[in-house]
């Protein structure tokens, strides 16, 4: 993924951040990776690795979690840090909702995206999930196209800069390949690192030659 001018400014910072990634079990980063680092951990290795060595880097996500989860528990999850940066990974759970949640979804996660604003001044890094196999619920597989265009509206509507996991993952011309996943909708250890490089180019801080770089498998 390109660089975003917003997230590259942040790498530039001169200060300690406190960054906090908030969402669902592909966040959380638990189970499925078994024992392999999730995409936030990568992450955090990278920019450690860039000198951001005073920063904290808090994951608060929880499997099963929806965007109504976020926004009830948003002082919990994020605010009582007061993050500099929030990244965001939720969707998938929401899918159960179907066509008739996502006008619901939608208002929540403005609702999320502008408290996390006004209630601790963050920057706040919203995401679409990763793409899924046919094995994955069927809600997941049947909606979550939907909830994917809904996660990009709500951040063109609030001007929030976008990562956009989903489109690498479903690229015609290289689509995901299977070992990325572990099961169903769930990256495996290679889909973090997938996630990672896509988190990490964003930020304008992917090197495909830096001692990180080179754990993360295409």
């Amino acid at each position: 993924m390109d660089p975003h001018p917003a997230l590259t400014a942040v790498t530039a910072r001169q200060t300690p951040l406190t960054w906090t990634f908030i969402g669902d079990s592909v966040t959380a980063g638990t189970w499925h990776t078994y024992g392999a680092r999730s995409y936030p951990e990568l992450f955090t290795e990278r920019l450690r690795e860039l000198g951001r060595t005073a920063d904290a880097f808090v994951n608060t996500a929880v499997s099963g979690y929806t965007v109504t989860d976020l926004d009830e528990r948003l002082e919990r999850l994020a605010l009582r840090f007061r993050p500099d940066v929030v990244v965001v990974g939720i969707g998938l759970n929401d899918t159960k909702h179907g066509e008739a949640g996502l006008a619901t979804f939608s208002s929540t996660y403005r609702s999320v995206v502008e408290r996390l604003r006004t209630g601790a001044d963050s920057l706040v890094v919203v995401q679409t999930p990763n793409d899924t196999l046919s094995t994955a619920p069927e809600h997941v597989v049947e909606h979550l196209p939907r909830y994917v265009d809904a996660i990009r509206a709500v951040a063109t509507d609030t001007a929030a800069p976008l990562v956009d996991h989903y489109a690498v993952w479903t690229d015609t011309d290289h689509p995901a390949p299977e070992h990325w996943y572990a099961m169903g909708c769930h990256p495996g250890q290679h889909g973090h690192r997938a996630m990672a490089r896509t988190l990490l180019g964003a930020f304008g801080a992917w090197d495909p030659t830096s001692r990180s770089g080179r754990l993360t498998i295409p």
